[in-house]
């Protein structure tokens, strides 16, 4: 299971703040894009370039630009650029 705390309008986009994926490993752009799919918009506003994704150990990055896997009992933390304090 991965934990994906989703904040600020991916939360609403998606309906939930927190949300749990059965998935062992997937990688970051693909946990992105199932998040995405979770909306149920073709365009929910938000994506693998304009989100910030932190895994738990402290790691930062935006998912389009990193080759990150993520792996079951990681919680990740979803926060759009756009988010405001």
């Amino acid at each position: 299971m991965i934990t994906v705390r989703c904040l600020g309008h991916i939360g609403t986009a998606v309906g939930a703040r927190e949300v749990v994926l059965e998935d062992a490993e997937m990688d970051a752009e693909a946990l992105i894009e199932r998040i995405r799919t979770l909306s149920g918009k073709e365009a929910p506003g938000f994506d693998r370039y304009n989100t910030l994704m932190m895994v738990e150990d402290g790691e930062a990055f935006v998912p389009a630009g990193a080759a990150r896997r993520i792996k079951a009992g990681e919680r990740v933390l979803l926060l759009p650029f756009s988010h405001g304090g």
